[in-house]
């Protein structure tokens, strides 16, 4: 029978599992978290051990998590302000569905860093490229009214 303590473990031992999944660890880096412990298995370590070791991972899993989230609202920002200079409606659907047909990807979240970053960069240059272009029409529609 199942002590407190094994449940415990195998409760922590899960949570370790999931938590390195969630934040992209690979088997390899796992190593490296263990080591820390002297140990080269999950299942060398008791509870608060654990505890702890899932107190590490999950600092790092959410920090990459809370990385990712601003980018993510970066580009939303950029698609959101483009839409607003072409005097268009904007939604967080609308927004999204151009985020992903700009980024190849069936969903907003599977998009990566790299890709978030550069299509954050891309719709910043095109509402300025729309701002100075509508500056540049209404300066040449004004010299053309003020001459005939």
């Amino acid at each position: 029978m199942k002590t407190t303590m094994d449940h415990n473990e195998g409760y922590l031992r899960k949570q370790f599992y999931m938590l390195l999944s969630k934040a992209g660890i690979e088997h390899k880096n796992k190593i490296q978290f263990l080591a820390k412990y002297n140990v080269t298995s999950e299942y060398s370590l008791d509870a608060h051990q654990l505890l702890s070791l899932c107190n590490d991972v999950e600092k790092i899993a959410f920090s990459a998590a809370a990385e990712m989230d601003k980018y993510r609202k970066g580009l939303i920002a950029a698609i959101g302000a483009w839409l607003r200079a072409m005097n268009q409606e904007e939604n967080i659907g609308k927004i999204k569905s151009i985020a992903c047909r700009a980024a190849g990807k069936e969903s907003f979240n599977s998009i990566s860093k790299e890709r978030l970053r550069s299509l954050y960069y891309a719709f910043v240059k095109k509402r300025k490229d729309l701002q100075f272009v509508t500056e540049l029409t209404s300066e040449e529609l004004s010299y053309l009214t003020f001459n005939n």
